[in-house]
C-alpha cells in the first residue's frame, strides 16, 4: 500500500515536472491549452443539441466551466489510475476509465449550476462517448495530434524513468521499414511535395536517399531475413513446396517462420546487441519482439511484455478516437474503390469485404499501437529498434503503388515518422534514423485478369488436363500483421485475452492464429502440415512462381520433365504472359527459355532474342542465386514485364505486386544519415544491406554483435 502510494504521489509530481517544463515551451503549452478548450467545448455544446432530452447547458459559460470541470477531475485522477490499474489490467484500465468518465457526467448536475444532467448511468455513459468522439474530431481538426498531446507527454515522462531504462551519450539506432517502397515511388513522391518529413531530412542535408537492389525473391520474408540475420539462403519466395518433406512453408505462419529463422540465424543478427523488433516477421536476434511472427508461441515474448499495450489506453478518449478512425478508413477505401470503378481506372481489382475491415486496422489500430512500441523503446534507451510499417504495401497491392490511396497511407507513415522523432528529444540517449524498404512493387493486370485463367490452370492443360492440382496462390500476405496482433493478444491474460480467443476459437492454428481467407485449392497443405501432394503443386509470390512435379522428391531437370510431360517447357514459354522460364538441363546448365530465344547462363551464350534483355543488370545474378537455393521450383516462372511501362502480370490476385523482377518491385529505396558514407555501392541483395548496416552501427556507433553470453535469444 506504501508503495502504491508513493508511485501515485511520483506521477503528481510528473504532472507538475511536465507543466513547468513544457518542452514546446510555456507559450505553446498556454496556446495549446486555449485550442484544446475551445474543442472541448465546441464538443460538449453539440453533444447537448444532439442529446437535448439528456444533456441541458444553460448558456456558453456554463458550457466552458463543465469542461473545466471534466478536465480537473480527469487531472486529478489519471494519475490514480496509472499507478494502481495500467501496471496490473489492461482491460481493467479501459472499463474503469469508461466507468469514472460516466460519472464524472452525473456530477455535473450537482456542481455545476448551468448543466442539467436528466438520464442515469446508461445515458451519462451515451452522453460521456458522443461527447468524446465529437472531442476528438474537434481536436484533430484543430491540430492537436496525440503524439503532442498533454498524456502522451506524461507517458513518455513516466516510461524514461524506468528502473531499466539505458542512460547514455552513445547514439542509438532506430531503423524503420516502410514495406513495400521503392525508391521510384519516394522519389516521386518528394517531387510532388509529399512525405513533407522525409523531404525535410533530404532537403536539409541529413539524410541521402538510396536505393538497393533487391534479389530473387524480391519478398519480405527474403529481404528481412538477410537485413536483420545476413542470411536469406534457403527462402525461395514467400512460399514454397519442400518436396522431401511433403509440406508447404509459409513465412507469415509462426510455426513456419519459427523454422525459418531457426534455420537462418547465427545469433549475430542486426539486433543482437539487446535490440528490440517490432512488427517484423523475424527477430534479428533481438532482446525483446512484440508483434513478431516467429516469436509468437513464446509467452515470455509479445505485447504481454509491453508496457505500451496499457499506454495506448491511458488518454481518456484514444479509444474513441481509434474507433472513429478505423471507421472513416473503412468508408474512405469504400468510396475509394467506388471511385476507381466509375472512373474506369485500369488495372483495377476487385476490392469488398472484409479488405476495409483489414486496411483500417493496419493503417489504424495497428500503425498507431506499433508507434507506441517504438517508443516505449526510444525511451527505455534501446540500442537499435527495428520496425516495419505495412500500411503502404497492404494499399499499393490493391490500388497500385503510385494511386492517390497508396500515397495517401505513405503520408500517414511520414506523419508517424516526425512522432518519433519528437520522441526522441524526451529520450534517455541520442538516436540516429535509418529508413528503407524491403522491396518495392510493380503494377499490372494479373495473369488471370489478362488470359482468362490462372497459371496452374494453364499448366494443367499443357500437361494433357487430367493431373490433379494443389496451389498456393492466394491472397496472404496482406493478413500477416493482423494474425501477429490477434496471435499476441490472444495469448494476454485478463478479458482482452479471452475475448480474442473467443472471436478466433475457429481460426486458430497449432502456432496462432489465422484469420486470412482459405486457400481452398491448398488446403490439404496450407497449415503447414504433411499432405499426400498433388501431382502438380503451383505456389505463386507476386510474379514469381515455382512450380513443382512430384513424380519425383528432387528437382527435375529439363530432360526429366521433357521425358514426363512432352513439350510443355516450351508451350509453357510461348504464352503470352510468361516472360521468362527458369530451368535447370543435365547437358546446359541453368537457362531461361523465353518466348523468342534461350539464354544459358552457365554455358554464357544466347540462342535468339534474349528472355533476360528487358530486364536490368541484376536479373541474370538474381536467378543465378534463386537457381542456388533449396526448395528451389522445377519450373521457375517469371510473368511478362513492359519496360516501357514498367508493368507485370501477377500470379495472385494483386494489381501492385512483388516477389520476381521487373520494374520497381527490385529498387527499393534507403535513406541514411549524410554522414554515414557507403561501403559498397551499389548494394545487391538483403545481406549487403545487412553488411552495411552492421559497419554503420560498428563504426559510427560503437556497437558490437552476438550475445556476450553466446547463446542466442528463444525463438
Amino acid at each position: 500500500m506504501i508503495g502504491q502510494i508513493r508511485r501515485v504521489a511520483g506521477l503528481y509530481r510528473t504532472q507538475l515536472e511536465l507543466l513547468w517544463h513544457w518542452r514546446l515551451g510555456r507559450r505553446a503549452l498556454i496556446k495549446r491549452g486555449v485550442v484544446a478548450l475551445v474543442a472541448a467545448v465546441l464538443a460538449f455544446q453539440l453533444t447537448a443539441w444532439l442529446l437535448p432530452d439528456w444533456l441541458k447547458v444553460a448558456d456558453l459559460a456554463g458550457g466552458v466551466v463543465a469542461v473545466l470541470f471534466l478536465a480537473v477531475l480527469n487531472l486529478l485522477v489519471r494519475p490514480v489510475l496509472l499507478g494502481i490499474v495500467a501496471g496490473r489490467s489492461l482491460t481493467g484500465l479501459v472499463l474503469l476509465t469508461l466507468l469514472l468518465q460516466t460519472l464524472f457526467i452525473l456530477l455535473l448536475d450537482p456542481f455545476v449550476p448551468a448543466v442539467e444532467v436528466t438520464t442515469g448511468l446508461i445515458g451519462a455513459l451515451i452522453i460521456s462517448f458522443v461527447f468524446g468522439m465529437l472531442a476528438s474530431t474537434f481536436s484533430l481538426a484543430l491540430g492537436l495530434g496525440e503524439d503532442d498531446s498533454y498524456y502522451g507527454t506524461l507517458v513518455r515522462t513516466l516510461a524514461a524513468r524506468r528502473t531499466d531504462t539505458i542512460r547514455t551519450d552513445e547514439p542509438g539506432l532506430v531503423i524503420i521499414q516502410i514495406d513495400g517502397l521503392s525508391h521510384d515511388v519516394i522519389s516521386h513522391a518528394v517531387r510532388a511535395g509529399r512525405v513533407p518529413e522525409m523531404t525535410r531530412w533530404i532537403r536539409r542535408g541529413t539524410h541521402r536517399l538510396g536505393h538497393w537492389d533487391a534479389l530473387l525473391p524480391s519478398t519480405t520474408p527474403a529481404s528481412q531475413a538477410g537485413i536483420l540475420h545476413g542470411n536469406n539462403d534457403g527462402i525461395p519466395n514467400f512460399r514454397w513446396w519442400e518436396k522431401k518433406a511433403k509440406r508447404l512453408l509459409v513465412a507469415n505462419r509462426p510455426e513456419d517462420a519459427t523454422e525459418i529463422e531457426r534455420r537462418i540465424s547465427t545469433g549475430e543478427g542486426l539486433l543482437s546487441n539487446g535490440g528490440a523488433s517490432i512488427s517484423n516477421i523475424f527477430t534479428g536476434d533481438g532482446d525483446r519482439a512484440f508483434m513478431v511472427m516467429s516469436t509468437i508461441k513464446v509467452k515470455e515474448r509479445g505485447l504481454g511484455s509491453s508496457d505500451a499495450y496499457a499506454w495506448f489506453f491511458v488518454s481518456p478518449y484514444s479509444y474513441l478516437t481509434m474507433f472513429a478512425r478505423f471507421i472513416a478508413e473503412v468508408v474512405k477505401e469504400v468510396w475509394q474503390s467506388q471511385r476507381q470503378a466509375r472512373a474506369g481506372m485500369v488495372p483495377r481489382m476487385h476490392r469488398g469485404f472484409p479488405y476495409p475491415l483489414v486496411r483500417a486496422a493496419t493503417n489504424v489500430a495497428l500503425r498507431a499501437l506499433g508507434t507506441s512500441l517504438v517508443i516505449q523503446e526510444i525511451l527505455r534507451g534501446t540500442p537499435v529498434i527495428y520496425m516495419d510499417y505495412t500500411d503502404y504495401d497492404e494499399i499499393a497491392h490493391h490500388s497500385g503503388p503510385e494511386r492517390p490511396e497508396a500515397l495517401d497511407a505513405l503520408d500517414g507513415v511520414d506523419r508517424e515518422l516526425r512522432t518519433l522523432l519528437k520522441a526522441v528529444t524526451d529520450a534517455p540517449r541520442p538516436y540516429r534514423f535509418v529508413i528503407l524498404a524491403d522491396h518495392g512493387q510493380s503494377l499490372g493486370e494479373t495473369f488471370l485478369q489478362r488470359y482468362g485463367v490462372t497459371l496452374q490452370e494453364t499448366v494443367r492443360s499443357l500437361m494433357g488436363g487430367t493431373a490433379s492440382v494443389a496451389a498456393a496462390t492466394a491472397q496472404i500476405e496482406d493478413w500477416g500483421q493482423l494474425n501477429q496482433f490477434l496471435g499476441e493478444v490472444s495469448a494476454t491474460r485478463g478479458v482482452a485475452g479471452s475475448f480474442a480467443r473467443t472471436v478466433t476459437r475457429n481460426r486458430r492454428t497449432a502456432g496462432g492464429v489465422d484469420v486470412s481467407p482459405r486457400d481452398e485449392r491448398f488446403s490439404a497443405a496450407g497449415d503447414g502440415k504433411k499432405a499426400a501432394p498433388a501431382e502438380l503443386i503451383v505456389v505463386a509470390g507476386g510474379n514469381l512462381a515455382h512450380v513443382y512435379f512430384n513424380v519425383s522428391d528432387e528437382r527435375m531437370t529439363l530432360e526429366a520433365i521433357d521425358a514426363q510431360y512432352p513439350d510443355l517447357v516450351r508451350a509453357l514459354a510461348n504464352h503470352p504472359g510468361v516472360g521468362i522460364l527458369v530451368v535447370r538441363s543435365e547437358e546446359h546448365g541453368l537457362i531461361c527459355v523465353g518466348r523468342d530465344g534461350i539464354h544459358y547462363l552457365d554455358a554464357g551464350r544466347i540462342e535468339g532474342k534474349d528472355p533476360l534483355a528487358v530486364h536490368d543488370e541484376h536479373a541474370a545474378t538474381a536467378i543465378r542465386r534463386l537457381d542456388g537455393l533449396e526448395h528451389v521450383g522445377d519450373l521457375v516462372v517469371i510473368s511478362i514485364y513492359d519496360p516501357d511501362t514498367g508493368e507485370i502480370a501477377a500470379f495472385e490476385e494483386l494489381i501492385g505486386a512483388h516477389g520476381g523482377i521487373g520494374g520497381a518491385q527490385t529498387r527499393p529505396f534507403l535513406l541514411y544519415p549524410s554522414d554515414w558514407m557507403l561501403d559498397e555501392a551499389p548494394l545487391v541483395g538483403a545481406p549487403a544491406v545487412y553488411r552495411q548496416l552492421r559497419t554503420w552501427m560498428e563504426r559510427e556507433l560503437g556497437m558490437t554483435f552476438g550475445r556476450k553470453d553466446g547463446e542466442r535469444p528463444a525463438a
